[in-house]
């Protein structure tokens, strides 16, 4: 703290009764010996409660952000709670390809069900009859590969098969991502359906998946 002494013509600025012998430089004002020992005393107050406290509180903060998953901050509890979401609407999107599937399997199955039973009776027909030439046969058996194929899209193996849609246009990299603020004070951005809320001091962005 840098004081000089001043003339007896000043008095001090605090009592406004005795001469001001002492002269800070910092908040140009006169002071008595005993307002001067006070003013020393508030200003070193002032410097441990704006600047000491101060410097350890942000070096506690830095010393926290050493462990990310200890911080009390509620970003962590919103990502958790966006991954739980998302995976009850993955499990319902499933759910919901699965209705579809055998809603259509069980509908392939009755048509083809039916084709099997007309050509069943057109052979037997021609069986009892002793009634077919080569075209007969030829037809019914196209008839019957015709079948084939449908069913074999269900009964047999075949990665590529395209009876599901696959998620091949979600990226999944973009789904919920973290960007840092360019500027000291730039907010958190939590993004989903189209709301946000602003929470300080990153940018993180979780976008809402629709399913």
């Amino acid at each position: 703290m840098a004081m000089a002494t001043g003339g007896d013509s000043s008095l001090c600025s605090v009592c406004n009764k005795l001469p001001g012998k002492r002269f800070c430089i910092g908040c140009q004002k006169y002071f008595c010996s005993k307002d001067f020992k006070e003013h020393e005393k508030q200003l070193s107050i002032q410097f441990d409660d704006e600047l000491v406290r101060s410097h350890d509180e942000l070096l506690d903060m830095i010393q926290k952000l050493e462990k990310p998953d200890d911080l009390s901050s509620d970003l962590f509890d919103q990502i958790d709670q966006w991954k739980k979401i998302t995976i009850s609407k993955v499990k319902q999107a499933a759910e919901r390809a699965r209705r579809e599937l055998i809603k259509l399997i069980d509908k392939r199955r009755t048509t083809a069900t039916k084709q099997l039973e007309d050509v069943t009776n057109e052979i037997r027909s021609h069986r009892e009859e002793e009634n077919f030439l080569e075209d007969d046969i030829a037809r019914l058996r196209t008839k019957l590969n015709e079948i084939q194929k449908v069913l074999e899209q269900f009964t047999r193996k075949d990665t590529r098969r395209t009876i599901i849609a696959t998620n091949d246009e979600i990226d999944w990299n973009r789904i919920i991502y973290i960007t840092e603020g360019e500027e000291i004070g730039e907010y958190i951005y939590f993004k989903r359906e189209e709301t946000i809320t602003l929470i300080n001091p990153f940018n993180i962005y979780l976008l809402h998946l629709s399913i």
